[in-house]
């Protein structure tokens, strides 16, 4: 009897924190499209608010936050907002080529000498041996995919041996995907692209690999441990893809079929159901296919 209260509570503690996270995405992205806006007062409203309802806010969200307080010419708020960005992972490198007046401010001095030691906080709440592993899986899918040094056998070699590895290091963290709160937020040039990022060696298996961790994935979303975007992003590169759709050609008056994508992650995409793809976006917390395009300053196609 107790053995199944511990698992029903198990079940609803993690609902809710899912319920938490999905929260959490649609208020950032409310707060980004008010910052768009030039709404910056509302947008910092509602990254304060966001922050207060999930223990682990994202570090890139904190970035953000910061560059819509420096509009406001609010350079202690903007400090504050980066101080707790480093501690979840900010680099110099990612903060300082998009601020511009808080650099003339004392409080850039102040923050740039107290770096290494926020720095250092961030990488004790981290598993460094495992973040190091997956580092050197991540060097060895590119330095196959280099046309001097790669061939297809290779890759196939290699990516057999990460998928394998993936799961392994799944089955030792609980049956849990490796997320940010296991080897932190790795996203150098942001939450929408996969550099660097373990997500990187996902997008190179195969469809039935990919639906083996296709759960694990989903989990790590609804629990805020990946963006929303690297888990549409591997499902539109490896299975969505092989989604198409007969469209008619009104200038030759024929049917032709054109790849598509079930979510929408790449830049001037086709997007095979876009009624759809709105309600699974909904499911994992990715926003509004015009709130992201606007965002990377692309188009779409619903087709």
């Amino acid at each position: 009897m107790k053995i199944i209260l511990g698992f029903l509570l198990f079940l609803i503690i993690n609902k809710y924190k899912g319920q938490e996270y999905l929260q959490y995405y649609r208020i950032i992205n409310d707060a980004e499209i008010s910052s768009l806006d030039r709404n910056f007062e509302k947008a910092d409203i509602l990254y304060q608010k966001a922050f207060q309802l999930v223990k682990k806010p994202f570090k890139e969200d904190y970035l953000f936050a910061a560059i819509n307080s420096e509009r406001l010419n609010e350079d202690e708020k903007t400090f504050r907002y980066l101080s707790i960005g480093i501690q979840n992972g900010l680099t110099l490198s990612r903060i300082t080529p998009k601020l511009s007046s808080f650099k003339k401010s004392v409080y850039w001095k102040v923050l740039k000498n107290r770096y290494m030691s926020l720095h250092e906080k961030h990488l004790q709440t981290l598993n460094i041996t495992l973040r190091k592993e997956i580092e050197e899986m991540i060097k060895n899918d590119q330095k196959v995919r280099n046309p001097i040094f790669g061939t297809n056998k290779k890759m196939k070699i290699i990516d057999l041996q990460n998928f394998q590895k993936l799961k392994e290091i799944i089955r030792l963290n609980d049956n849990k995907w490796p997320g940010f709160s296991m080897i932190g937020e790795i996203s150098p040039k942001g939450k929408y692209d996969v550099t660097d990022n373990i997500v990187l060696i996902s997008l190179h298996f195969d469809r039935e690999q990919t639906e083996q961790l296709q759960s694990y994935m989903l989990e790590a979303v609804l629990n805020g441990e990946m963006y929303p975007y690297q888990y549409a992003r591997v499902i539109d590169y490896t299975i969505g893809n092989n989604l198409s759709k007969v469209a008619e050609n009104f200038v030759k008056n024929k049917n032709y079929i054109e790849t598509c994508f079930l979510y929408g992650t790449y830049l001037n995409a086709n997007i095979c159901d876009c009624k759809n793809a709105e309600a699974e976006r909904v499911k994992i917390g990715f926003e509004p296919l015009k709130d992201y395009y606007r965002k990377v300053k692309s188009g779409y196609k619903c087709l």
